[in-house]
C-alpha cells in the first residue's frame, strides 16, 4: 500500500498560514503551503498549493488507477472549495469563488517519501468545457425565438435558465450548486402553477382558504400531493417510475445542503436534474 499525495495550485495566494486544516472524511486534513508557478513568459507567480493524502494499492491496472485519480481529484476539489467558502466568510473577499475542475487543474499525484509519480506519467488535467453545437434546431429557428422574445420585451423563464445553469454546474464539478439550481427551477415552476390552479379552480371560495393553500404554511410536498389532487385531480405521489421517491430523495438533500451545509456528489446532481426536468414537463401538462 502506497501513500499518495494529491495536490493542486490555486489560482492565487491565500492569506492563510501554511499548515494542516482539518476536514471530515477520509484523509483527515487539507494541507496548505506557499507555492509558486512559472508562467509561459518566465515570470514566477506565488500561489497556494493544496493537497491531501490517500492510500493507493501497490498494484493495479492503468484503468483502475485512472478512475482512482479522478475520484481523488474530486475529493481534493470538494475540500478546497469548502475551505474557500470559509475563506470568503473570514476575509470578506466576494471575488474568491469555488473552483471548477478545469480551474484547479492540473492535479498531481506523488508517492510520499519517494517523490515518484503515481498513476501515469502526466498530471490529471481537465479542460474547460467547449461550447457544443446545439443538438436540435437551426439558425433560422433560433433567430425566430430570440427575435420574438426580444420583441415582446420578455425574459426567458427562470426555470429554463436555472436548469441550464444546473447542467453547466454539473459539467464543471459544482454538484451542490447544481442541486440548488434545480430546486430553484422546481420551486419556481411548481409554485407559480399551483397558485394559478388554486385561483382558477377555487374562484368562489373563501379568500383566506385560498391564501392558506398557496401559502408557506402549506408545505411544498403537501402542495405536490394532496393539494394538487384537490385542485387538479392529480398527485405527484402517484406518478410512475419511482418519480416521487426520486423527488423526495433530492428534496431531502436540498434541505440538508441549505440547513446543514452538506456536500453533494455527481449522482446527486444528476438525480436533481432528472427530477427537475420531469417536474417541468408534468407542470406543463396540468
Amino acid at each position: 500500500m502506497a501513500t499518495v499525495r494529491t495536490s493542486i495550485h490555486l489560482p492565487y495566494l491565500l492569506a492563510l498560514p501554511p499548515g494542516e486544516y482539518p476536514t471530515p472524511g477520509v484523509g483527515g486534513s487539507l494541507r496548505l503551503v506557499d507555492g509558486s508557478v512559472t508562467n509561459v513568459d518566465g515570470t514566477v507567480e506565488s500561489r497556494t498549493e493544496a493537497s491531501t493524502l490517500f492510500d493507493a494499492p501497490d498494484a493495479g491496472n492503468a484503468e483502475a488507477q485512472e478512475r482512482q485519480r479522478e475520484v481523488e481529484a474530486d475529493r481534493l476539489l470538494r475540500r478546497v472549495n469548502r475551505l474557500l467558502r470559509w475563506y470568503r466568510v473570514a476575509t470578506g473577499q466576494a471575488a474568491i469563488i469555488e473552483l471548477t475542475r478545469a480551474q484547479a487543474s492540473p492535479f498531481r499525484f506523488i508517492v510520499e517519501g519517494t517523490g515518484a509519480v503515481w498513476g501515469g506519467d502526466a498530471p490529471l488535467e481537465y479542460e474547460a468545457a467547449s461550447l457544443p453545437v446545439p443538438a436540435k434546431g437551426s439558425r433560422a429557428s433560433f433567430g425566430d425565438t430570440v427575435r420574438q422574445g426580444l420583441g415582446e420585451a420578455t425574459d426567458p423563464d427562470v426555470a429554463a435558465l436555472n436548469l441550464l445553469d444546473a447542467e453547466y454546474a454539473l459539467s464543471v464539478g459544482r454538484f451542490r450548486e447544481s442541486v440548488l439550481l434545480c430546486w430553484g427551477a422546481i420551486d419556481s415552476t411548481f409554485v407559480r402553477k399551483f397558485k394559478r390552479l388554486v385561483d382558477d379552480r377555487l374562484t368562489d371560495e373563501w379568500p383566506d382558504g385560498r391564501d392558506f393553500l398557496k401559502g408557506i404554511d402549506f408545505g411544498l410536498r403537501h402542495k405536490m400531493t394532496t393539494g394538487l389532487r384537490f385542485v387538479a385531480g392529480r398527485s405527484l405521489y402517484t406518478e410512475p417510475d419511482g418519480f416521487w421517491q426520486d423527488l423526495s430523495a433530492s428534496y431531502g438533500l436540498r434541505n440538508k445542503i441549505i440547513h446543514d451545509g452538506q456536500i453533494a456528489h455527481e449522482d446527486d446532481a444528476k438525480l436533481a436534474i432528472k427530477v427537475a426536468r420531469k417536474l417541468v414537463q408534468l407542470v406543463a401538462s396540468l
